[in-house]
């Protein structure tokens, strides 16, 4: 006869679990699947949790906690298992009465699942693991998908994911642009909308019923930022009250939630000075913020602050409701070290491609759909070109947006680029850009 192997490492009493009484009564719903997994575990691993009952002045023994492990045991022995006696630990209650009430202390919460736990990960427990014991508990990643790809964390200057060289790209006097508020740009996969990302209309028009498998974005810092070209560029939306700027980042991050994946990550370049704004308004919106990491620059630019700004802020988070994308190992750190361009001449706050490369292929794979809220010189466009994914972005200054589509025509001359403006098509040739 086969036998379950029994632990009682404390040297507890034991009885046969036969003569374990049941007291939960109907508190609990029975699991038939949940009941032929614990089973599983019972036979894999041997029984190793000692009941915890009380005794009756009869000498009774009433079930606390085990009333599953019971039942599952007692099915093993009527399949021919020999389940050998049971360890138990006695508790003290006056009366079946406060027995009754100890069921209810063993199943309260008095604390919550801690769902960023690294506790698994550290012992090395994988998921597989984790879900033989019905754990309602979503461990971050314990592993790189077999369909991650490798990704090169030594990005340089001369990375393939760089710019084309020496990009001078003119942007268009307003009154000279191209793209209109409404306009849809097609770029090779990718789609570019000139418009406002707080109106429903042109997210609509922008996602097309799509759902976004990760965000990076970089929207107004609310700096008053003006470009140090001869140009002096400036952004919209880049200097209101701070009442005004935490409503706009607000309506912001929900338009942005509203269009993603459960379980999606979200990045977020912001200004040190609007931190406590930006993160605010990012939890209240409903993403779970997770970190904050540092892009460090290889210079900074003179201001008139005593310490010259030599860093960004990034926030770093997901949807919640289900777990969160994560596709690298554990030696990624917080400060991400990538020089910044030489010259910002397509948008003033630019970002370079190999810096935005690097979320991206941390929280997507290939084919992903990447969106971009405030794509401005249009780096995160380039990035998903670079890397496989699939963009949509939206940027409110037509001269941005004029811009992002030179960009990418220069850097990728043998892609289609269509203009859609009021239900009709036309090449980029025909346009005028």
């Amino acid at each position: 006869m086969k036998q379950i192997t029994v632990y009682n490492l404390g040297n507890l009493p034991v009885a046969d679990v036969s003569e374990f009484i049941e007291l939960q009564e109907d508190f609990k719903h029975e699991d038939s699947e949940k009941l032929k997994a614990l089973q599983m575990i019972i036979i894999e691993r041997g029984f190793k949790y000692a009941f915890t009952a009380w005794q009756d002045e009869d000498g009774k023994l009433y079930i606390i906690d085990a009333h599953q492990r019971k039942k599952a045991l007692m099915g093993l022995r009527q399949r021919g298992w020999d389940i050998p006696p049971i360890p138990y630990q006695p508790i003290q209650a006056a009366s079946k009465k406060e027995a009754v009430e100890e069921i209810a202390a063993f199943n309260s919460s008095f604390a919550t699942i801690n769902q960023d736990s690294l506790l698994f990960e550290r012992y090395e427990i994988d998921r597989n693991t984790l879900d033989t014991f019905e754990l309602p508990f979503e461990p971050i990643a314990f592993e790189t998908p077999a369909s991650a790809e490798t990704i090169d964390y030594s990005l340089s200057p001369d990375s393939e994911l760089e710019d084309v060289d020496d990009v001078e790209l003119e942007v268009s006097e307003e009154s000279k642009c191209v793209s209109r508020l409404g306009d849809v740009w097609v770029l090779g996969d990718h789609r570019l909308v000139c418009g406002d990302c707080q109106s429903k209309k042109f997210v609509d028009l922008l996602m097309q019923g799509e759902k976004a498998d990760l965000c990076v974005t970089d929207p107004p810092y609310n700096v008053s930022y003006v470009g140090e070209t001869e140009e002096q560029m400036t952004i919209e939306n880049d200097s209101m009250s701070n009442d005004e700027f935490l409503s706009f980042l607000r309506q912001v991050f929900k338009s942005i939630k509203s269009v993603m994946h459960e379980g999606a990550a979200i990045y977020v370049f912001h200004a040190d000075t609007e931190g406590s704004n930006f993160r605010r308004a990012f939890v209240e919106a409903g993403f779970k913020f997770a970190q904050c990491c540092i892009w460090m620059k290889n210079s900074f630019a003179m201001g008139r602050q005593d310490y010259q700004w030599q860093h960004e802020p990034v926030l770093y988070g997901w949807v919640p409701g289900a777990a969160h994308k994560w596709y690298s190992d554990r030696r990624q750190s917080t400060v991400w070290q990538f020089d910044r361009p030489q010259r910002n001449a397509i948008h003033p706050t630019m970002k370079p491609i190999p810096l935005i490369a690097y979320p991206i292929q941390n929280s997507s794979q290939a084919r992903d759909t990447v969106i971009d809220f405030f794509s401005g010189s249009g780096s995160t466009l380039i990035a998903c070109e670079k890397t496989d994914r699939v963009c949509r972005a939206i940027e409110l200054d037509p001269r941005y947006v004029d811009a992002s589509v030179r960009r990418y025509r220069q850097m990728f001359p043998s892609k289609t680029i269509t203009l859609i403006r009021d239900g009709r098509r036309q090449d980029i040739a025909d346009t005028g850009l």
